[in-house]
């Protein structure tokens, strides 16, 4: 009795070893329809980590001032560095209250990748398990008992080989098939874990957002308290905002004395340069000036000797030929022959060129900075998830009614931060501050400068060269809780807007 597989069973079989390639290569039916989808899911993955990362810091710094806060003593708690300490929570409630909004739709977009994939995986999942089940059947009715039967039953040669061929990948098709269930199982499992812990992040992320919206209401609340009960004593609220107004002013006139010493010290050099090279200028004129005498004295004596020679030969013809006529004439004709030798000509001196003043600018310092007059929105921070305290220029504040004025943005970030240079420089100031802490000054080519204030510990010297995004120092503690890098952008005597430079 001979048996034929029927093209359904082949058919089946393909189906099954087409979908185990896949398989085996890694990636479901869906997977490989969407292949492009991929650098979209790792950007997504990205922006979840950063997100995250900046939700981290936010946090460290609102539990930074608000222990500092619950640590105030009564007497403390109706001041202005109370006043700063729930401004600056305030701030950062903000940024979280944005950055949370932003993480609700990235999660909102991963959970339905994950949703989809799930889905997919499901499907996948359903149809490997559906041909395995008819492919086991298959191969339990019609089993290795009957190839060799199968074989010799084939009515030629060629229809044999092909029998063959079909019994070898279907036996290879069954071996391999429980392998790959049990991986299509283990990715929809995955996928389903994947997709309930993005459910529990988003559950979590909404409810940090109303503890958030919470606590910036009482902050505000408690911002008000403060504020009332300042202005009710009005000599001490003159007083301590007397005191504010100092510190700020404090550092401002440190930042511009150590700038202008600095822009003193370019100028002098400068001012140097261009005496050493108009020295040089000098000379060279001089040399030129005496090489044309000496050129013009060796063609006054050349002539002379011409002259003279002239002169003699004129003289022996005339006692020759001893005639009147001859004595008359040949002193014309010498009139005449020294008329006719050749006059050298002088050099006139070179025309004076103008040269441009000599670049004070050291090759290594242009080489490690960025060029700044095409660097604008490009700097990069020189913290990280940092939330700006204090803006750039003359500022209103709505709450005190004075206006003062920053000559760069304030960054509130944890303690202990890590400062970076935005640009690479040379260190050429470093000066301290009891109430600002460190100060470092970077020099940049074309009299460009960078101000870093309120620094911990230090990692760099004063003349050292630095590159870009080198770690300078930490960031110090501040009085009312947390802590605030100071950064400032300068050309020449000029103060920049920092934020018109930075990314």
């Amino acid at each position: 009795m001979t048996f034929i597989y029927p093209p359904v069973f082949f058919s089946r079989v393909l189906r099954t070893a087409a979908l185990l390639f896949l398989l085996l290569a890694g990636m479901s039916p869906s997977a490989a329809a969407t292949l492009p989808r991929n650098s979209e899911i790792s950007r997504i993955t990205k922006e979840r980590a950063a997100v995250e990362q900046t939700l981290a810091s936010l946090k460290l710094q609102l539990e930074e001032y608000q222990s500092k806060l619950h640590s105030t003593t009564i007497k403390e708690s109706r001041s202005f560095r109370v006043l700063e300490n729930i401004r600056s929570q305030i701030s950062v409630l903000e940024r979280m209250i944005g950055e949370n909004q932003s993480y609700l739709k990235k999660l909102d977009r991963d959970i339905d990748r994950l949703r989809n994939e799930f889905q997919g995986n499901r499907r996948l999942y359903g149809q490997v398990s559906d041909d395995f089940s008819r492919t086991a059947v298959s191969a339990y009715k019609y089993g290795r008992n009957r190839d060799i039967e199968h074989f010799f039953a084939a009515g030629s040669v060629s229809k044999a080989l092909v029998r063959a061929q079909y019994m070898g990948f279907f036996s290879r098709a069954v071996h391999r098939n429980v392998d790959n269930l049990q991986q299509v199982a283990i990715k929809l499992e995955n996928s389903q874990r994947a997709l309930e812990q993005s459910y529990r992040q988003k559950t979590e992320t909404v409810r940090d957002q109303e503890r958030q919206l919470k606590s910036w209401a009482a902050s505000q609340k408690e911002k008000e308290a403060v504020l009332d009960a300042l202005r009710k004593n009005k000599q001490e609220y003159r007083l301590q905002l007397a005191s504010v107004q100092k510190k700020r002013r404090q550092l401002q006139s440190r930042i511009e004395s150590l700038i202008l010493a600095e822009q003193r010290a370019l100028e002098a050099e400068r001012e140097r340069q261009r005496k050493i090279f108009e020295a040089k200028r000098l000379q060279l004129k001089r040399l030129q000036a005496k090489r044309l005498e000496s050129q013009r004295l060796e063609a006054n004596r050349i002539k002379a000797q011409r002259m003279e020679s002239v002169r003699l030969e004129a003289e022996q013809a005339r006692v020759k030929k001893g005639t009147l006529s001859r004595r008359i004439q040949k002193p014309m004709i010498a009139k005449k022959e020294i008329a006719e030798v050749p006059a050298t000509t002088e050099q006139s001196p070179e025309k004076e060129s103008v040269a441009p003043l000599p670049n004070i600018d050291s090759p290594e310092l242009e080489r490690v900075s960025a060029d700044f007059e095409r660097a604008s929105g490009s700097l990069p921070w020189p913290v990280k998830n940092g939330v700006i305290a204090h803006r750039f220029g003359s500022v209103e504040d709505k709450d005190l009614k004075i206006v003062t004025t920053n000559n760069g943005i304030d960054i509130s970030v944890p303690a202990s931060t890590r400062v970076r240079a935005v640009s690479g420089g040379k260190v050429v100031q470093i000066a301290f501050l009891p109430t600002f802490g460190n100060i470092v000054i970077i020099r940049h080519p074309k009299s460009y400068f960078t101000v870093y204030a309120n620094l911990g510990a230090l990692n760099v010297v004063k003349d050292e060269l630095v590159t870009s995004q080198q770690q300078l120092g930490v960031s110090g503690r501040m009085a009312e809780g947390g802590s605030i890098v100071h950064f400032e952008i300068w050309k020449g005597r000029a103060k920049q807007n920092p934020a018109k430079w930075l990314r």
